[in-house]
């Protein structure tokens, strides 16, 4: 019984660290991005198009995960200017697409935080590199 109790009061300790408040009002964004003007294995974004951000959006916590070599490509939260844009290569803390063999299949995820970084919207597109063309 007491493992137990220990194991349910470390999940959640560490769900209060990890875990975010979700505005009851949150809303799904309409993410898309291109490979255009990125080289394999450089730093920075692609450009980044979002659609539905909520007027109250603060910040722009953006994320990019290689689900072929299971490997996290960085997370960076940066302030929104309102364009609902992030210029190519803006982003210089994430890994840019390098897939060692054959292509890599690249998610980026776009979550909305108001000014108490409060999730007021979240989405995600999932695009192979290199893509066929």
């Amino acid at each position: 019984m007491k493992f137990v109790f220990c194991m349910c009061l470390m999940l959640a300790s560490f769900c209060s660290l990890t875990c975010s408040d979700v505005s009851p009002d949150a809303v799904d964004l309409a993410v898309d991005f291109s490979w255009d003007g990125i080289q394999a294995c450089s730093m920075g974004n692609p450009e980044i198009r979002i659609g539905g951000l909520p007027a109250n959006t603060q910040f722009l916590e953006i994320s990019m995960f290689d689900s072929v070599y299971i490997h996290n490509h960085g997370e960076v939260t940066i302030e929104n200017d309102g364009s609902g844009i992030i210029k190519l290569g803006a982003i210089e803390e994430l890994q840019g697409p390098c897939p060692p063999d054959v292509p890599g299949r690249y998610k980026i995820t776009v979550t909305a935080l108001d000014a108490n970084r409060v999730v007021v919207g979240t989405g995600s597109k999932r695009r192979y590199f290199p893509e066929e063309k």
